[in-house]
């Protein structure tokens, strides 16, 4: 897949066009990565996640790197 990274870091994540985030989740805070926009979706990796769907209502909790 496109979007998985080798240990990942924010280095290599901005170097491959990705936008590294930090994401405020029931679970804790997740950080990853947006690899996808869309109009109603915004698709994002987190190695302790998986692929992960987030509406444009939750975007508020997403925070850039």
């Amino acid at each position: 897949m496109k979007s998985e990274i080798k240990n990942a870091t924010v280095r290599k994540v901005r170097n491959r066009g990705f936008k590294p985030v930090s994401y405020h989740h029931d679970t804790g805070v997740h950080n990853g990565w947006i690899y996808k926009v869309g109009t109603k979706w915004t698709h994002a990796r987190f190695p302790s996640l998986g692929n992960v769907r987030i509406s444009q209502a939750d975007m508020r909790f997403v925070r850039e790197l």
